[in-house]
């Protein structure tokens, strides 16, 4: 088979590896996708979890309090009964300021009391909104998961085919080493493995080759490879890079024939 329909071979493979590769980059981001709206619902999870353990430390300490306060609104009615019992000014002061001490303790207990059952009522409230987020959260999640494996066993199966495809080409004309080298190629270039010479520049890296290296390109009768980025390359005649390339032929051939003019070969002619 000539060159020429080798290279449309390889462009008609170049774009089933661009499918194909395009397809793998999707198949390994879709449960990405997944993998996040997982973490962030093990984050709200945890962050309730925490919740909950700090709530609970609470209602005890809550609890505890209201014991103690309790305990402190006792001591002063007691204290305040006895009053009645008393029979000397010193047993009076006493009293006095046990009753006194009671009851500042019963009203620092009583803040303290009102300032916990409202960090348990916070506590609720978060909770409350914890769990609502926990369960909208893992709807998704569900949702995003059986979504997922519809679409990863879609795109599976036609990645399949296009692999199938893409081993189809693999024969007399591309062998198993072009073919695999091709690939890497078309996967490393983002899709262009295959590109054309204009003139003397490859159209690649849009670097100027060397004038006998475009020629050989041109005869067309081997695979060639850009020696700087590596992409096969073919010579595409279009407007104004015909006239380049015989431009730059014309002016080897011109230096070429001044260095010659220059040096006389005849005066080195004693020397040997």
């Amino acid at each position: 088979m000539e060159e020429a329909e080798v290279f449309a071979k390889l462009n008609q493979l170049q774009e089933k590896l661009t499918e194909r590769f395009s397809l793998e980059e999707e198949i390994v981001k879709l449960p990405r996708d997944l993998k996040v709206k997982q973490e962030l619902l093990d984050k709200i999870n945890k962050e309730y979890i925490d919740e909950h353990d700090r709530s609970e430390v609470a209602k005890e300490e809550l609890k505890s309090l209201r014991i103690q306060y309790d305990d402190a609104v006792h001591a002063r009615e007691n204290s305040e009964k006895q009053m009645e019992l008393i029979n000397t000014q010193r047993e009076f002061e006493a009293l006095e300021k046990e009753i006194k001490d009671a009851a500042a303790k019963e009203q620092s207990l009583l803040k303290q009391v009102h300032a916990k059952e409202k960090q348990v009522n916070e506590f609720s409230e978060h909770l409350t909104e914890k769990e609502q987020l926990m369960l909208l959260q893992k709807s998704e999640v569900d949702a995003e998961s059986s979504k997922i494996e519809s679409l990863l066993a879609e795109k599976n199966d036609l990645l399949s085919q296009v692999i199938a495809k893409c081993d189809s080409y693999i024969g007399n004309d591309i062998s198993e080493e072009l073919f695999a080298k091709f690939s890497n190629i078309v996967k490393n270039k983002k899709g262009k493995g295959i590109v054309p010479i204009h003139g003397l520049i490859c159209q690649g890296c849009h670097i100027v080759l060397p004038i006998q290296f475009v020629n050989d390109v041109r005869s067309a009768k081997q695979i060639d490879f850009c020696p700087y980025c590596s992409r096969i390359l073919y010579y595409e005649a279009v407007e104004g890079a015909e006239e380049q390339f015989k431009k730059h032929v014309d002016d080897a051939d011109v230096e070429e024939a001044g260095l010659a003019d220059f040096v006389d070969s005849s005066e080195f002619d004693d020397l040997l």
